[in-house]
Parts: C-alpha cells; sequence; structure tokens
C-alpha cells in the first residue's frame, strides 16, 4: 500500500505525479506505435462482412476483365486503336452517406500489382489514379467536369504500400479544364474509383497488355501520433513548469557555491562548467556554444547594465526549455555561452526553437526592442576529451567558419578544421607580407562621359608574396578581417594611395576612391589618424573618396555615424559600394547621407539581357539624380553597355571596357590619349 504520510510530501506528490506521468506515456506512445492503433480495410476479398467494390470494370478499347483467386486481371489487346488508348482496371468504392468513400481518413494504400506485354521495351511500369468527385461546395464553371484526378506512378511491380500524401492533382486534368485555382488542391474526403493503367503509351498494336491486381487495403490509424506527442509534449511542460515553480527554490542548495554561478545571467559561469564538464569526460556530448556577435556594439550603445538585463530576461524566459533540452548551460565569457546535450544532437525542430530563443527580442521600456545577433558553434563528442580546451577550440572553429553566411548554426567537421587551418596559413603569409612590405596597389580608371576624361581611380590592392599572389584579395581581406589585420592594412593602403597621387601629375580635380573596412567606423580613433596620414601626404580632403559596402549601412550604429559625420566634415567624399545588393532604401540615405553611390556590376552586366536589369539602372540613376548623389557604373564590359549608360545621363564610368587596373604612370598616359582623341569611348 501506498505510504499516504510520504505521498503528501512535495517531494511525494512530485515523485507520484512523475510516475503517473511516466506510465501514461510509455503507454500511449506503446498503443500509438501497436497494431490496435491501426484501421486496415481490405478492398478485395473473399469475406461477405466487408465492403466491395461497387463495379469492378476494365479500360481501354478490346480489353476483358478476368476474375483471379484474389485479385482482378484485365488483358488488352490493342489493334488498330488511337494512341490515347489505355489498358487497366477500375475499382469503383461504395458510396457512404450518399457521398464518395473517404480515403482522407486513412494515410496509406497497397495493392500487389503485376504486369506482362509481348511489347518490345516494356518497362511494367503503372499510373494509380484516385478519382475523386469534386467538391459541390465550390462554384464551378459549366465546362469542369464531375472528377478531379489524383495520382502516382510506380516503376516496380508487387506489394507496394503508399502513402497518401504522395497522391497530387494531375496537371494534364487542370490544364485540359482550366481548372479554377480554388479547384485544383488535393482532395480524397469523397473517392469515385481507384484505378490502375498501364502507364507507358501508346499501346502497340498487336501486342498483348496484361494487368493484374490483389491485396488492395488502405490503412489508417485511430490516433495520429502527432496530436499524441503533442498532448504528452503540453502535459509534459505542464508538468515541468508546475514542479519548475515550486522547487524552484531548492534548486539553489544544489549549486555547491556562488563561485559556479554567473551573477548577471544567472547561468554557471567558467568555473560551473568546467565541475559539470569533469562529469562527462569519455561520453557521448554534444556542445553548442553561442556566440553573442553584437555584444560590444549593445554595451556600447546601451551600456553594460542593460545589456546584461537583455541576456538576462532571455535566459529566465526560456529558462525552462535550456533545463529541459540540456544537461548544462554555461556563459564562458562575456559574449560567449555554451550549452550542453548528452547522446543525441538537437532536431531541425528543436535547433530552430534554440536559435529563436535568443534572436527573439526583448521589448525594453524606453528604447524598444532590443535583440541578440548570434552565430552557434557546434561539436559532436563521441567521447569528450580530458581537456575542455579543446572542445571549445573546435565549437570557436565552427561559428567562425559561418560568419560571413547566412547560416546560424554550425557543426565541427574535418573539413571545416583544414578550412581553419587554411584561413590560418594566409594568416601567417598576411603577417609575412605587411612585415616585408610586399603589398602593392592598382588603379582602376573612373571616366566622366560628359568631360571625356579620366576624372578619377578607386585604388585596389594587390600582393606578390607567396600563395597571396595568385589568390584574390577578397580572401585573404575576409581573413584579416576576422584576424584583426585589417586595420593595418587599410592604413597601409591609405598611405600608400595618397603618396602615389600626392606625386601624380593629375589635377586638383582628380579624386582618389579608397576601400575601407566597417571595423574603421567602429574605431574612435580612426578619424584623427587618418588626418595624420592626409596632412603628411599633402592631399587635400576633397580629392579623397572613402568607399563602403551596402550591407555595412545594415549594422551601422551611433559611432559609425559620428565617424561619418566627422570624416565629412574634413571634407572627404563617402561612396556606398555594391549598391543595390543589400536592403538599403533612399529613405535610408536620406537620414544617412552620402556622396556618391555605385552601382554593382551584376545590374550593369544585365542590362545586356531582356531581365529588366534595364528599368533598374535607370530608376537608380534617376533618382539617385534627383537627390544630387554622384551615380558611378561598375563593371562596364562593353561598348554596347557604355552608350546604354551614357544614354541614361550616368556619367562615370568604370570597368574593363575603360581599362583594367594599372599602374599611376599608365594611367597618365591612357588620360593623355584619350586627351588627344588618340582613344575614343
Amino acid at each position: 500500500m501506498l505510504d499516504l504520510k510520504k505521498l503528501l510530501t512535495l517531494r511525494g506528490f512530485f515523485s507520484f505525479t512523475f510516475l503517473l506521468l511516466v506510465i501514461l506515456s510509455i503507454t500511449s506512445l506503446i498503443f500509438v506505435n501497436s497494431d490496435w492503433n491501426v484501421k486496415k480495410v481490405q478492398l478485395i476479398a473473399q469475406s461477405e462482412d466487408v465492403d466491395t467494390f461497387e463495379r469492378i470494370l476494365p479500360a481501354g478499347q478490346n480489353s476483358s476483365l478476368k476474375a483471379m483467386q484474389k485479385g482482378y486481371q484485365v488483358i488488352c489487346r490493342p489493334l488498330q486503336q488511337p494512341d490515347n488508348n489505355l489498358c487497366g482496371l477500375v475499382f469503383v468504392l461504395p458510396k457512404k452517406e450518399g457521398k464518395g468513400f473517404p480515403l482522407d481518413t486513412y494515410q496509406s494504400i497497397a495493392f500487389n500489382i503485376s504486369t506482362h506485354s509481348s511489347a518490345e521495351n516494356f518497362d511494367g511500369r503503372v499510373r494509380v489514379f484516385v478519382k475523386s468527385y469534386l467538391d459541390e461546395t465550390k462554384e464551378a464553371v459549366d465546362y469542369v467536369r464531375d472528377y478531379k484526378f489524383h495520382a502516382v506512378r510506380l516503376d516496380q511491380n508487387g506489394y507496394t504500400q503508399v502513402p497518401l500524401s504522395r497522391f497530387k492533382v494531375e496537371t494534364w486534368w487542370e490544364d485540359m479544364h482550366n481548372i479554377p485555382y480554388d479547384l485544383s488542391y488535393v482532395d480524397l474526403s469523397s473517392v469515385h474509383s481507384i484505378e490502375f493503367f498501364i502507364h507507358k503509351l501508346p499501346l502497340q498494336d498487336g501486342e498483348e497488355y496484361q494487368l493484374t491486381v490483389d491485396q488492395l487495403e488502405v490503412f489508417g490509424v485511430y490516433f495520429l501520433k502527432n496530436t499524441l506527442y503533442m498532448m504528452l509534449f503540453y502535459s509534459w511542460l505542464a508538468f515541468c513548469v508546475f514542479f519548475y515553480f515550486i522547487f524552484r527554490y531548492k534548486e539553489a542548495k544544489k549549486i555547491k557555491s556562488k563561485a559556479f554561478i554567473d551573477p548577471d545571467s544567472k547561468l554557471l559561469n567558467m568555473n560551473g562548467f568546467e565541475e559539470k564538464y569533469q562529469k562527462l569526460i569519455g561520453q557521448d556530448v554534444i556542445f553548442y556554444k553561442v556566440k553573442i556577435l553584437n555584444w560590444n556594439n549593445l554595451v556600447r550603445n546601451f551600456g553594460m547594465t542593460m545589456s546584461h538585463f537583455v541576456l538576462r530576461e532571455i535566459v529566465l524566459k526560456n529558462y525552462v526549455f535550456y533545463r529541459s533540452f540540456f544537461y548544462a548551460s554555461a556563459r564562458i565569457n562575456y559574449d560567449e555561452l555554451i550549452f550542453i546535450r548528452r547522446r543525441k544532437a538537437l532536431s531541425n525542430e528543436e535547433e530552430k526553437g534554440f536559435i529563436n530563443t535568443f534572436t527573439t527580442p526583448v521589448n525594453v521600456v524606453g528604447l524598444g526592442e532590443l535583440r541578440l545577433d548570434i552565430k552557434v558553434g557546434a561539436s559532436i563528442e563521441k567521447s569528450a576529451p580530458f581537456n575542455s580546451k579543446v572542445v571549445l577550440e573546435r565549437t570557436d572553429i565552427a561559428h567562425q567558419s559561418i560568419l560571413h553566411r547566412d547560416e546560424r548554426i554550425q557543426f565541427f567537421s574535418n573539413e571545416i578544421s583544414q578550412q581553419a587551418e587554411e584561413r590560418s596559413i594566409i594568416e601567417r603569409q598576411l603577417r609575412l607580407a605587411l612585415s616585408e612590405n610586399a603589398f602593392y596597389l592598382l588603379y582602376m580608371p573612373i571616366f566622366s562621359a560628359s568631360k571625356q576624361k579620366i576624372v578619377g581611380v578607386e585604388a585596389l590592392l594587390r600582393c606578390n608574396f607567396g600563395d597571396l599572389k595568385n589568390m584574390s584579395p577578397e580572401v585573404y581581406v575576409s581573413v584579416a578581417e576576422e584576424k584583426g589585420l585589417v586595420r593595418d592594412i587599410d592604413f597601409m593602403v591609405i598611405n600608400m594611395a595618397l603618396n602615389d597621387i600626392a606625386n601624380s601629375d593629375f589635377g586638383e580635380d582628380f579624386v582618389i576612391s579608397i576601400n575601407i573596412s566597417s571595423q574603421e567606423l567602429l574605431d574612435t580613433s580612426f578619424v584623427d589618424r587618418f588626418k595624420e596620414i592626409v596632412v603628411r601626404a599633402g592631399v587635400e580632403y576633397q580629392r579623397i573618396c572613402l568607399e563602403i559596402t551596402e550591407t555595412f549601412l545594415i549594422e551601422v550604429d551611433a559611432v559609425c555615424v559620428n565617424t561619418i559625420k566627422d570624416l565629412r566634415a574634413l571634407g572627404c567624399r563617402l561612396s556606398l559600394d555594391d549598391f543595390g545588393t543589400g536592403y538599403t532604401s533612399f529613405q535610408q540615405l536620406l537620414n544617412f547621407p552620402v556622396d556618391e553611390i555605385k552601382i554593382d556590376r551584376s545590374f550593369i552586366a544585365g542590362m545586356e539581357g531582356q531581365n529588366g536589369y534595364d528599368v533598374i539602372v535607370d530608376s537608380l540613376v534617376s533618382i539617385a539624380s534627383s537627390y544630387d548623389y554622384h551615380v558611378v557604373a561598375e563593371g562596364v564590359e562593353t561598348k554596347c553597355i557604355f552608350d546604354k549608360l551614357v544614354s541614361k545621363n550616368c556619367d562615370l564610368i568604370q570597368g574593363y571596357y575603360i581599362s583594367k587596373p594599372i599602374h599611376l604612370v599608365e594611367l597618365a598616359k591612357l588620360n593623355e590619349k584619350i586627351e588627344k582623341r588618340e582613344v575614343c569611348f
């Protein structure tokens, strides 16, 4: 007998409820996955106590029906028949309550098919139709017939069980009768017949075709698994939530010391993580490390206290989720959290839910919605190593591999490790190239169609060191951004470009465009260092145009705005590169003004086709001109595109049609030839 006194205690009531819920869950799972939950109807049977067909008909001209011991056979002998002649069996199902047979209460249909033919190259394929009555509640035009057709194609004979979800509405039926959209959905609630046909058409004259069907059955369940799983989920969720609040005050006693708790997030700290990790050595464990990419921006704009508040709100709001899915959760750095799961990784749906717990915005009174931008690096450890640093390094490599991609989560693999090693090699070569001054600049001319001369250049970085000389600058610059070397490269490029221009004979209106990383705009010391280089080179600020990519405006913050304002106040121009590839609107440009936009080369190249790029470019040029923005067309390769741009009043042209990237000495010679009309565009 149960000890009532023990049962009435809080822990006893928890144990009793937990045991009861476990028994009910296991019983329900056993039932829903057992034959007791399966309902089966044998449509072809010799017994009189089951539903029989209303009619069984052969289909096709010159065909005959033959009853077999366990099924039916149709034999077709086409002779001088039309190409669309068919050969098949039609099983007309009995009606239920004045409607067709309700197949939508079942999940699959099974049958045994056998096909034979004396025709050459007969492949034995069969097309199975489920013909339904049209929904009478829907208004249909007069020429729409009374039935709709659903079908699947089978490539082999024998016993086959096909999910009814595989049947799709036949497009020939929709096309033949011009079926309205609201009638073209799958509907198996009122089925007229199940039909089997030889798939290969046309039938060959003088040959014999046989199609035999037996064991025709439909299968369903009394209780859907998803419904049960959802009920169990909510039952367990209610159970966990209920006892979570009851036992919450006791959880504090399980923590050995406050030294194991991060006071700001209420998760374990690094010490707590290490204490938990020691118990997992040698076990099958999955680690998920969450990297908060915008943590520094949050701290800079809203302060450390508010940033911790946002993180704490997220953790508290999703505490039940974390406890349900993870063995332990810890904050190992200001912007890094790690979650430990044993034995089995999260499913795709669980991953989405996990990521959503962080990316769902937090509503802060007076500030609006604040959200975290995260990447998740994960590592599956079949036997957790003795040193936790190995695991942390793997998760770090995994998340770094998707920093510049759309994915939110990435698992560690040997391939990713190899890529990380390759990027490390590039980093080492970058450092050596910087120390040996192995970089140089080429210049892409910017041509003015109205002035018929080169009015500026864009400085392009090149390297003649090791493997870097055969590598696209985009590759090693992205590594430089990741490894913190991009600022050294940026200032090197600025210094080299300004010195080149200062030592050239180009006019005072000649503009040098220099690409800078978005990291520079986050650096409050950038403007002062930039001014030192400009003063030392002796170049007027009005001749300098700094280019940033359009996608950077998505992440712009107050520090960036102030930096840009300071640069513009000096007299520098600001150009928005790759315009059209991001999400910037002209309304944003009014709030965040620039001097110039550079239309991305993908739009320019597309102008030669018939895919609408011509209209897009026309609109960009027209609107930009209305707001007094300079417009530069990048990637102009042909005279056809050049002439089109000029006709659209796009004055500034950049691309291989004018010139490939060259040294300033060659550029001066080219400009001289253009002015003398030795070279014309």
